[in-house]
């Protein structure tokens, strides 16, 4: 699996230059909220594991791979591999930047914004479980569907939709946050409720996490080994 990993990697080296996009994402959102870091940084890099399906496609390399000795499953794995691996260096980077930058602006106003946001260990470890969840959600309505019909083909309802689905979402939550009392106040209740339970609270997103994983990647090699190259 691992010959493979790094020959997805090496396929994608058109796209490594991209990943300047990844620290100037951080820079700019985390001035004005450090806590953002860590998710931008692990929905940053899922869409950046998603290029492997597209070097493959342009390049013809579905069919070079089928004509070596390698299975189907072999394939699905490495592709999984490398998307974990990237999401764990990126999570890693993501919790020394927030670490870093929490301390540097921590009751500093920038901007006309005061920082007051302090980067402990039971709200770090909560951003990474929530973190890893949000990963989990985008990888099932991604990947299933691009090994299904290729990324061609599934980009639409693969990837650009999901991806844009997301950052709507995202909109929405922070302008509630802003114009709505009633809901800031109950986002903050359950904030607290989760410092204060932090164990639990993290069992329950690894948990949401790895059963998530586990049904995008079943549905991966199922959708996979049906394909017709």
């Amino acid at each position: 699996m691992l010959n493979m990993i790094k020959l997805d990697w090496i396929g994608m080296k058109v796209y490594h230059k991209r990943f300047v996009i990844i620290p100037l994402m951080v820079c700019f959102y985390g001035i004005f909220n450090v806590p953002v870091i860590i998710p931008i940084v692990a929905f940053c890099m899922l869409n950046f594991s998603v290029n492997p399906f597209a070097v493959e496609e342009k390049g013809k390399l579905d069919n070079l791979y089928l004509t070596l000795p390698v299975t189907r499953k072999a394939i699905v794995n490495a592709r999984f591999g490398l998307s974990l691996l990237m999401q764990c260096i990126g999570l890693a980077a993501g919790t020394v930047i927030t670490i870093i930058l929490s301390n540097v602006l921590y009751g500093r106003t920038v901007f006309h914004y005061t920082h007051t946001f302090k980067a402990d260990f039971a709200v770090i470890f909560l951003l990474i479980c929530g973190s890893l969840l949000l990963y989990a959600v985008m990888n099932l309505s991604i990947f299933p569907i691009l090994f299904k019909i290729g990324y061609a083909k599934g980009k639409m309802f693969g990837f650009i939709i999901p991806v844009f689905a997301v950052s709507i979402m995202t909109g929405v939550l922070f302008t509630m946050w802003y114009s709505h009392n009633g809901f800031r106040e109950w986002l903050l209740s359950v904030i607290e409720w989760s410092l204060a339970h932090t164990v639990w609270t993290a069992l329950i997103l690894l948990g949401a996490s790895a059963l998530l994983l586990a049904v995008s990647y079943m549905l991966s090699r199922k959708v996979y080994a049906k394909r017709e190259f």
